[in-house]
């Protein structure tokens, strides 16, 4: 028994030293403001290596267990790399939100984050002022939502709110969002999608009508608020991470104004895009709201796209 005495001293020593300094690792003198310092270069064989970081898929990731409690696992780094899905991105868990974060991307070839054509859906598939539930619609639609708004001047979410009967509406016919008479604000929303790791994504989106329409600029107080049986607009706008704020699209193409991304009549379709940069999120909403005022003023939304750039 005496015998193990020497032993056991030797293994406290080396849990003191392990306590208390610095690990090097092709170096005898490790940084003193490391806790971990690695040198390329192996004396040994003298050759140079890298540092390999944990390699795993996305429903890997999905899995470690972070803790939800305290902020232990924060800076916890991996790299994602998922045959599947594609993604390829250097990842570190931010703890005080409770999310990844994606430091850099490998694998962005125009990739398409979002896109909807609307030609998946029977015709007739949305929202009237007689119905909530209409072909598809909800049930069978996941990537977007519909909305009315409980009256002119409100943000508060309802239908049919302005739409009066079965004539005013936000239906797919032909493949295509059609929007007729709203009396007020209607939003059409995605779905939040990933956009980890991609600091820059553009924004495609077809926007056409017919009819009459105008826009009065005093008239307007703010996006749900503007030009009562007057003002025709339509919005498009973004939010990540599921934020309450969106940023719109403003006056593109000299087509709208700083309040609107466009206004009036529009003489042909117009493909809205904008290059949204210097993100670090992981997912993004996007949403288009707009109004007319006239059973003969219509707007027709297509073939929205997301991609990386």
């Amino acid at each position: 028994m005496e015998t193990k005495k020497p032993y056991i001293a030797i293994v406290f020593l080396l849990f003191m030293m392990v306590g208390n300094a610095q690990v090097g690792v092709n170096t005898q003198t490790p940084s003193t403001a490391a806790s971990l310092h690695l040198e390329s270069l192996n004396v040994r064989t003298m050759e140079y290596g890298g540092f390999k970081m944990p390699v795993v898929t996305e429903a890997q990731q999905a899995s470690i267990p972070l803790s939800s409690t305290n902020n232990d696992d924060d800076g916890l780094m991996i790299f994602v790399n998922d045959p599947v899905t594609g993604k390829q991105c250097w990842e570190i868990y931010d703890a005080f939100a409770q999310l990844w974060r994606s430091i850099y991307c490998f694998n962005c070839n125009g990739d398409v984050l979002y896109a909807e054509n609307f030609d998946a859906y029977v015709d007739n598939t949305g929202i009237t002022g007689d119905s909530a539930s209409n072909g598809d619609y909800p049930g069978g639609v996941s990537q977007w939502t519909l909305t009315s708004f409980q009256s002119f001047g409100s943000s508060i979410p309802d239908v049919p709110g302005t739409l009066l009967d079965d004539e005013d509406y936000a239906l797919v016919i032909g493949g295509q969002l059609e929007c007729r008479d709203t009396n007020g604000s209607l939003v059409f929303q995605s779905t939040a999608f990933p956009i980890s790791g991609y600091d820059e994504v553009f924004i495609s989106v077809d926007v056409s009508e017919s009819g009459t329409l105008e826009y009065i600029p005093a008239f307007h107080a703010n996006d749900f608020n503007c030009g009562e049986n007057e003002s025709d607009f339509v919005d498009i706008s973004y939010s990540v991470d599921g934020g309450a704020t969106f940023t719109e699209i403003p006056d593109f193409g000299g087509l709208g104004s700083t309040n609107h991304t466009l206004i009036d009549d529009l003489s042909s379709t117009v493909t809205v895009t904008q290059l949204v940069t210097g993100l670090s999120a992981s997912t993004m909403i996007l949403r288009i709201q707009l109004q007319n005022w006239a059973a003969s003023e219509y707007y027709f939304i297509d073939n929205i796209e997301v991609t990386c750039n």
